[in-house]
């Protein structure tokens, strides 16, 4: 097995990573989102957390991995430098956007424990960023396994990484009606549950 063929390997597995963090990702946004407990936004903040054992392994491997088979390309050859620029970017988003607004999370629930109400943490659970942030990183990412598979010149491969941001965007839009869908039907359920059983007891008072 030579160099190459490792680094490739690596290269390969550490994408796959990249991919199984960004789903999971959207998931605990999503229901993060639609949290309707304190506790309960506290639980995906800490699933948020234990992405980073996959998601920060895979960004370097791909990201060193990137730039050693790059430097097995000839020049002239403009879909790796921008797919690495991507990554890089993929990167920088994720820190800067999201992580910075999930830690200032997790400092509130941290320090407030339960003197917050789910009302003022929804202000933040349902910051706007998170979504943009998560919908430009999956379509980057979407771009980037397309100049990998199609190799394009640089007008075809500016355009694929603006398409794939364009269709991580409208994820996030989808991700924003799905979580509040979810939030409004978790609502009514715990509105019904509690009516049937304020109904109960008070059925039960009138039998006593």
């Amino acid at each position: 097995m030579t160099i190459y063929s490792t680094v490739l390997f690596i290269h390969v597995v550490s994408a796959i990573g990249l991919f199984i963090a960004l789903a999971a990702e959207g998931v605990v946004v999503v229901r993060l989102r639609s949290a309707q407990s304190v506790e309960e936004a506290r639980l995906f903040i800490r699933a948020f957390q234990r992405l980073r054992i996959v998601a920060i392994p895979s960004f370097l491997g791909v990201l060193v991995g990137g730039v050693y088979l790059a430097s097995k390309w000839r020049r002239g050859i403009f879909w790796i430098p921008l797919a690495l620029g991507a990554t890089l970017l993929i990167m920088l988003i994720g820190g800067f956007v999201t992580g910075i607004r999930i830690a200032r999370l997790r400092r509130v629930l941290s320090s407030t424990e339960n003197d917050v109400s789910i009302e003022a943490l929804s202000v933040r659970t349902k910051d706007t960023a998170l979504l943009l942030s998560y919908g430009l990183r999956a379509g980057l990412a979407l771009g980037i396994v397309f100049l990998m598979t199609a190799k394009p010149d640089l007008p075809g491969s500016l355009g694929a990484l603006a398409a794939g941001c364009g269709v991580g965007l409208l994820g996030a839009a989808w991700m924003r009606r799905a979580s509040n869908r979810i939030g409004t039907s978790r609502c009514l359920w715990s509105q019904t549950q509690g009516l049937g059983a304020g109904r109960k007891t008070r059925f039960e008072e009138a039998q006593s």
